[in-house]
C-alpha cells in the first residue's frame, strides 16, 4: 500500500485494551475475585451510560489502595494477546521506530509487556508508598497530552509519530499524529478518524501498512 503522508515515523504508539490485549487488561490482574467482580461492575455503568469515563477509571483504580503492586501485576501468559505481538515490535524497532504504549491504564498494567520491545508505556499512574498503592493517582484521561508531553522531551514532532488503537478515545490521537491505524475499530467514527483501518487477527498486518513510511523503507 502506498505511504498516505511523505513522513518517516519515529515514533509507533500503540493502544492497550482492544489492541494489544483482546479485552480489558485489568480483568487479568492478580486481584481477588470480589475485585474483579467490582471492576466488571463499574465497567457495566460506564457502558450504559450511567458511570463517566474519568469517574470510572478513578473508581477502578482506587479498588488497589494499599496492595502490593508487584503483587497485582498482570502475567503475560494469562493475556489474550494479538497475533505476532514481538515480531511487530521487533521489526519496527530494527528499521529504526520508536515502539510505546499509549494507554489510560495504569503504568502497572503495561509494564509486564515491556519483554516484547516496548521501549517505553505512557499511562495513568497510581501513587505507591513502600510497593504499595496508596490511592492518589494521575489519570491519563486524554493520551494526547501524554504523547505530546513525551514527544516534546525526546524532541520529536507529532507529525513523525503514528498511533494505533481500537477506541474513540484514540480519535484525539489520530487526528494529531502523522499517520494512524484503527485496528478492528470498535466503532464507524474510530475508522473514519483515521489513516487507515486494517481488520486482522495479527499486528502484522499492521507494521505492512507502516511500513513504507519507516526510517530504513
Amino acid at each position: 500500500m502506498p505511504a498516505a503522508k511523505n513522513v518517516k515515523l519515529e515514533l509507533v504508539s500503540f493502544d492497550l485494551d482492544g489492541t494489544i490485549v483482546r479485552g480489558h487488561t485489568l480483568d487479568y490482574a492478580n486481584i481477588p475475585e470480589k475485585l474483579h467482580r467490582k471492576i466488571t461492575e463499574y465497567d457495566e455503568l460506564f457502558f450504559g451510560g450511567r458511570l463517566e469515563y474519568e469517574e470510572m477509571l478513578q473508581v477502578e483504580l482506587s479498588l488497589f489502595r494499599g496492595m502490593k503492586v508487584d503483587g497485582i501485576a498482570p502475567k503475560v501468559e494469562n493475556l489474550p494477546l494479538v497475533r505476532d505481538l514481538h515480531t511487530t515490535i521487533q521489526r519496527l524497532r530494527n528499521a529504526g521506530t520508536r515502539a510505546l504504549i499509549l494507554t489510560d491504564n495504569p503504568s502497572f498494567a503495561a509494564e509486564p509487556l515491556r519483554k516484547f520491545g516496548f521501549q517505553d508505556i505512557i499511562a495513568s499512574e497510581v501513587e505507591t508508598l513502600n510497593g504499595a498503592f496508596t490511592g492518589r493517582m494521575r489519570l491519563l484521561t486524554n493520551k494526547l497530552i501524554g504523547l505530546r508531553e513525551y514527544c516534546k522531551r525526546q524532541g520529536i514532532e507529532l507529525t513523525s509519530c503514528a498511533h494505533v488503537g481500537d477506541w474513540k478515545n484514540d480519535i484525539v490521537v489520530f487526528r494529531a499524529v502523522g499517520l494512524s491505524v484503527a485496528f478492528n475499530p470498535s466503532e464507524t467514527s474510530v475508522s473514519k478518524a483515521a489513516t487507515y483501518t486494517v481488520k486482522s487477527d495479527s499486528l502484522l498486518d499492521v507494521y505492512r501498512v507502516l511500513e513504507p513510511n519507516l526510517p530504513t523503507s
